[in-house]
């Protein structure tokens, strides 16, 4: 379900059935600690896209992304201070890479790749994941 009572659940990605609901990963969080009794944790793909025709330097400014992440893992931190023991986090995805759905239309990576050299550029939302990583945000 995308939208209540007329009114979207959240802000789209790129795709057309993904959306910004950070609430709703802290919902399925504690619903998966509350219903398997505190099991561990790890959540292996969590992101959001942007337009796969994007392209250089424009490709690299990645606010969405950044801001998507910076709420999930808001959402995965009061999780987890509410008691799920989550032990790992995965963004989907490293690399701009083939969408099974969507081919080449849509970007998940915080790396871009050039498909025409193969060249990676990082993306901003890469020098941001650097800095909370490293505790600096």
């Amino acid at each position: 379900v995308y939208e209540r009572n007329g009114i979207p659940i959240g802000k789209q990605g790129y795709s057309k059935w993904l959306y910004v609901v950070p609430w709703g990963f802290y919902k399925a969080v504690m619903h998966v600690k509350d219903k398997y009794r505190n099991p561990l944790m790890i959540i292996g793909e969590n992101g959001i896209d942007q337009s796969g025709s994007d392209t250089l330097p424009h490709a690299l400014y990645d606010k969405f992304r950044i801001d998507y992440f910076d709420q999930y893992l808001h959402e995965l931190k009061r999780a987890t201070d509410d008691g799920a023991r989550v032990t790992g986090y995965f963004a989907w995805s490293l690399l701009d890479n083939f969408e099974w759905r969507m081919g080449f239309t849509s970007k998940f990576g915080i790396v871009y790749v050039d498909r025409k050299t193969f060249t990676r550029y990082p993306k901003d939302s890469t020098r941001w994941f650097r800095k909370v990583i490293k505790n600096e945000e």
